[in-house]
């Protein structure tokens, strides 16, 4: 390992990661490798990446609003800063897409954070046609409610230049804080990070097209880190690959039905029933299509980035060609829209729903006695139509949502308990220790 001495001044590589280019599968691949890479010279901060996670919602004053989330993510911003000065390496690493979200006010404060340090941006950006659907399934399993037709209409509304950000989705009714504009709009993210950074300080690493060897993301970061890609042989983790048409649009249903606490609705629809579960389902689902006119718009928003990029004097890492200005054959684009039809939703909330039973028997079983457990779970089931039944309601993918929103909600209580009874333990370890 190097390690670091007072003459070696540190070293902070911040990864933007414009959403949805691939910041999962490169997340996956540090974390999995964080041991060979800290010996390589290069270290994440934090027990976990959701250490990160809090701490840069913190710098950004994310959650507002939700108490829960505010009281959780309070002073993890300067817990993370103090991380990085303690890592015994000449490189830390953070990584987290919300640094996308950043004004120009937050984005001094995060360089400001580490004065001591050489501070370094990089951008990770991916062809926009492959990040349109991607980027709808996020703010879906995030607890969005805007249907894919609507959300292709957002975007064409956003990417022509005919009105700003959050102004522009709010008026189309894209309630969520994935903006289009400001979770992949390459150019205002550069101008913010450029004001208060030297451009040779600026890393965009552009995503290779679906033909390069998979790998090849991770050699091109690799370039920024400064570090040999050999230095983690394990496979990245996480890829947190996206839903199938019909399973995003069932997620979305129940999102329109159960009312939850953002910080549940992480845990249990985007997890426990999203990527866990109908995740499972993505090889034998369709996925959702660009129509024509939304494909031109993506290409367009490329030809943009491209100009935009060349002419920043950041330095680039790949190759801008990856940035296509005319169609391929993997964007996959639909003349005619078809929605996912009720047989799709319902064989999809048949799985859901098994998966999701389980999920409670299991949990139950862990948290209570074997009588308490039986009958919470008897009572999610009588409470239930189950999919036997559902065929013969006026509404069965209607019936089938209720029945997922039911056992999402016993989930939610499931954790709850587990949650309080986690603050008992710490609250008599806390005390028994000020004995």
């Amino acid at each position: 390992m190097t390690v670091v001495t007072s003459e070696v001044r540190r070293r902070v590589v911040l990864h933007i990661g414009a959403m949805k280019t691939g910041t999962t599968y490169l997340q996956g691949k540090a974390y999995g490798n964080r041991e060979s890479l800290e010996a390589a010279g290069v270290s994440m901060p934090g027990v976990r990446w959701a250490d990160v996670v809090w701490g840069v919602q913190d710098l950004l004053g994310m959650g507002k609003g939700d108490a829960d989330l505010q009281h959780r993510n309070e002073g993890r911003w300067q817990a993370v800063v103090d991380l990085v000065h303690a890592a015994p390496t000449p490189t830390s690493l953070l990584t987290m897409e919300f640094f996308a979200f950043a004004n120009r006010r937050q984005a001094r404060r995060a360089v400001e954070s580490f004065a001591d340090c050489d501070v370094e941006v990089v951008v990770t950006v991916r062809d926009t046609a492959a990040v349109v659907p991607a980027l709808w399934q996020t703010t879906v399993t995030s607890g969005g409610t805007v249907t894919w037709p609507r959300f292709r209409r957002a975007f064409r509304w956003a990417a022509s230049g005919r009105g700003a950000g959050a102004a522009v989705l709010s008026r189309v009714r894209v309630p969520t804080a994935l903006r289009f504009q400001e979770a992949v709009n390459i150019a205002r993210i550069l101008r913010t990070w450029s004001a208060v950074l030297p451009t040779e300080r600026i890393h965009v690493v552009v995503v290779p097209g679906p033909d390069a060897p998979r790998d090849r993301l991770w050699e091109l970061f690799c370039e920024v880190l400064q570090v040999d890609p050999a230095a983690a042989p394990e496979p990245g983790k996480n890829a947190n690959e996206s839903l199938g048409y019909p399973s995003a649009e069932l997620v979305r249903r129940v999102n329109e039905l159960i009312e939850i606490e953002r910080i549940r609705h992480h845990t249990v629809v985007k997890d426990d029933l999203g990527h866990h579960t109908l995740g499972r389902r993505r090889s034998v689902e369709r996925r959702a299509r660009l129509d024509p006119p939304t494909l031109a718009a993506a290409l367009r928003w490329n030809a943009a980035i491209r100009d935009v990029v060349a002419g920043s004097g950041v330095r680039v890492h790949g190759d801008l060609a990856d940035l296509p200005l005319t169609p391929l054959p993997s964007h996959g684009v639909e003349e005619r829209h078809e929605p996912p039809t009720d047989a799709e939703l319902l064989e999809a909330a048949t799985f859901a729903l098994r998966r999701m039973r389980r999920l409670v028997d299991r949990r139950s079983r862990r948290l209570f006695q074997p009588e308490r457990a039986k009958n919470f779970k008897r009572r999610l089931r009588r409470a239930s139509v189950g999919p036997a039944n559902w065929g013969s309601t006026p509404d069965p993918v209607a019936t089938a949502v209720s029945d997922l929103v039911l056992y999402a909600d016993g989930l939610i209580r499931l954790r709850k308990v587990r949650d309080k009874r986690r603050q008992r333990r710490a609250a008599r370890r806390a005390a028994a220790s000020s004995n």
